[in-house]
């Protein structure tokens, strides 16, 4: 280019030039226009001031999210490396106390049941609730197992609970803190709403476990008056959550 470019050219091509985007000859057309133009010169160097600005922002950005995960992966190494030395601790002297396998099997279950839930907890990012949630439901199963088995095959004490007692009321009070969860999650409800309706499925679910249990029975009503009363501080504290909800939401 001979001619002397014009000032709001220059200006159109600065964002270019900055990024190296340019041709040689109208780079070098830029360079002389800037040499004698303090307005273009100024603007010039205030971009390269915020483009400095914004790689070293990125930079500090990628550093403390290395040092985030760095971090995250060696605490995960660590609690993993604890959980393993107690597992073993556990099973030698349950070899050499009781000659076998027993008690220690709950112990490791409840262990890698924590585990999981540590890792899950530092590594989810995305609906991370629902699947912290999901392994609550799934380890539970799994340590419920884990103490009948051991319990009754391994020690030979109890009885085979888990079918009557165990597993239904696992699954009742496994839905009670499901429901508000989903709700949450999918429903954007606030943690307010949330806590009132897990309040009062805490009734139902109480009701329902007595039942189960054998500390009610259906054709009994005089249990309905002890049942009320023991449930009015939950009906209160669902109702002050709702209201408290309420008033949230309307902000």
């Amino acid at each position: 280019m001979d001619r002397e470019l014009a000032c709001e050219i220059v200006k159109d091509l600065l964002p270019l030039y900055v990024d190296k985007m340019v041709s040689e000859v109208t780079g070098k057309s830029i360079e002389s226009h800037l040499e004698h133009c303090a307005d273009c010169n100024e603007i010039y160097h205030n971009m390269i001031f915020h483009t400095e600005g914004e790689k070293q922002t990125e930079e500090v950005s990628d550093v403390k999210r290395f040092l985030n995960k760095t971090k995250k992966m060696y605490l995960l190494y660590g609690f993993l490396g604890l959980s393993l030395i107690a597992i073993l601790v556990c099973m030698i002297v349950n070899l050499a106390v009781n000659k076998g396998i027993t008690w220690s099997l709950i112990v490791a279950s409840a262990v890698g049941f924590a585990d999981v839930l540590v890792y899950v907890l530092l590594t989810c990012k995305k609906f991370r609730l629902c699947t912290v949630m999901a392994v609550i439901s799934i380890g539970t199963v799994i340590l419920l197992s884990a103490i009948q088995f051991a319990g009754y095959c391994l020690m030979g004490m109890g009885t085979i609970w888990i079918f009557r007692y165990g597993f239904p009321i696992l699954v009742l009070w496994l839905l009670i803190l499901w429901i508000p969860v989903l709700g949450g999650t999918f429903l954007k409800w606030n943690i307010w709403y949330c806590g009132a309706l897990f309040l009062l499925l805490t009734i139902a679910g109480d009701y329902i476990t007595k039942l189960l249990i054998g500390d009610y029975v259906w054709n009994d009503v005089l249990h309905l008056r002890g049942f009320m009363s023991n449930a009015f501080g939950e009906l209160i504290g669902s109702i002050l959550l709702g209201v408290i909800g309420w008033i949230k939401k309307r902000k």
